[in-house]
């Protein structure tokens, strides 16, 4: 199982926060910046347009082809875990069509985040030490 976090999102300023659960993927990159992947109806909860937002150019995946991701805007998301209290960090939302949250490897590491057995679904804050393994949350995917 991969890993996996309970997370909260929501537009900057705003007051209206979608949770989810998100896949940790240290493969996902898109330059240096931190990006999450927001199914359609996260998106649209958060009151994004997917349809009038603007495609990203020159994004491929890792064959070469061309995938067509759409820049939803900015985000502010947290790790949500019952026994500490996490910060806010700032993303870029984009859509692809796929149906779950996916946060990339800056934002990952942003969030101090450890993938610390991915088979397993282990992982911990970086701030913690072995001894503070923590199991991944249930996968969740938007249809």
């Amino acid at each position: 199982m991969p890993v996996w976090v309970r997370v909260a999102i929501r537009r900057p300023g705003g007051s209206e926060e979608v949770a989810a659960s998100a896949k940790v993927n240290t493969g996902f990159t898109i330059g240096p910046l931190p990006f999450v992947r927001l199914p359609r109806a996260l998106a649209e909860r958060l009151g994004f347009d997917v349809e009038g937002s603007p495609l990203l150019p020159g994004i491929a995946d890792a064959a070469g082809r061309s995938l067509p991701v759409r820049q939803l805007g900015p985000v502010e998301i947290r790790i949500v875990v019952p026994d500490k209290e996490t910060s806010w960090t700032r993303a870029i939302a984009i859509y692809t069509g796929a149906p779950s949250v996916l946060l990339n490897d800056v934002l990952t590491e942003e969030l101090r985040v450890v993938p610390e057995r991915p088979a397993s679904g282990l992982w911990r804050f970086s701030d913690e030490g072995l001894e503070g393994l923590r199991r991944s949350a249930e996968p969740e995917y938007y249809r």
